[in-house]
């Protein structure tokens, strides 16, 4: 599939209609992204990941202090108004997020333009950044006077709820958000302008926010802010929180989307090859 095409030069108008992409063309310019990811060192991958961790600290941030301001006890419509700030950041500036490569780089993996190494590669460089981040962030919000008192406890009460959630809540939930992440990938690749992915990015993010579903980096934020106010164990949120929430996010992103999507665009191309061969466009194999 697409073995002698360069997934470099993806389409930069639609083939129909110039600011409407189709399908294919839509997976073309992830299977783009995701050759750029793989082809990125690993140094790179990980400065790049760190930056996404510490932007994520943002949502947290913003998240907690917009709820504190309206004094609603816990972020509800309010307050989750700021959950995408982080993502926000993350889109525009090209940062690596973990959940995000749930799509790009599997893609080129199903479609076998590239190995699971190089996935694998990718996957441990971004997630390990991703969480040193997360820390880093956490442990600055706890440890300095940088927050309002209401904020404080808003953060406070949002990583406590976090933790008290039963593990296959947080699984099922992460599996959502895994899926609405991956799915704001595709629809990110959908258009061209910067306005256009910022409105994508903000309404399927307030979707997670307000939902109370659960992304593995953001709430790795929120628990680890709970530990450093000497709230938890910091050795018992990796498997009470952080490993069911990152198993139902990588779910989610593969299955729902990931998955789907490779084997609608595999369809699609032998459909448009059956086509070409009958309009004589292509020679018939032997």
């Amino acid at each position: 599939m697409l073995e002698n095409e360069d997934v470099r030069e993806p389409p930069a108008v639609g083939g129909v209609i110039p600011d409407s992409f189709g399908f294919s063309e839509i997976f073309r310019r992830v299977l783009a992204t995701a050759r750029e990811e793989l082809d990125r060192p690993t140094k790179l991958l990980f400065w790049s990941g760190l930056a996404a961790g510490l932007s994520l600290g943002l949502t947290f941030f913003a998240r907690a202090t917009l709820t504190g301001l309206a004094g609603t006890g816990d972020p509800g419509l309010v307050g989750n108004l700021l959950y995408p700030v982080g993502f926000i950041i993350i889109v525009l500036g090209k940062y690596q997020l973990f959940t995000e490569n749930t799509l790009t780089p599997v893609a080129l993996v199903l479609t076998r333009m590239a190995r699971p190494i190089n996935l694998l590669r990718l996957w441990v460089t971004v997630l390990v950044a991703n969480m040193i981040g997360a820390t880093a962030i956490a442990a600055m919000f706890s440890l300095t006077s940088v927050k309002e008192p209401s904020a404080a406890d808003a953060a406070l009460a949002m990583g406590k709820h976090a933790l008290e959630v039963g593990v296959g809540a947080l699984f099922w939930r992460a599996v959502i958000a895994g899926w609405i992440v991956a799915t704001m990938v595709w629809l990110v690749h959908a258009v061209t302008d910067t306005l256009s992915r910022i409105l994508v990015v903000s309404v399927l993010m307030y979707f997670i926010g307000v939902s109370d579903l659960f992304h593995v980096v953001t709430g790795t934020v929120e628990v680890l802010y709970v530990v450093f106010e000497g709230e938890a164990s910091f050795w018992s949120i990796w498997h009470e929180f952080v490993v069911p929430v990152l198993a139902g996010n990588v779910i989610g992103g593969i299955v729902f989307v990931a998955i789907l999507n490779t084997a609608q665009f595999g369809h699609e191309e032998g459909g448009e090859l059956v086509a070409r061969l009958q309009r004589g466009e292509l020679d018939h194999p032997e």
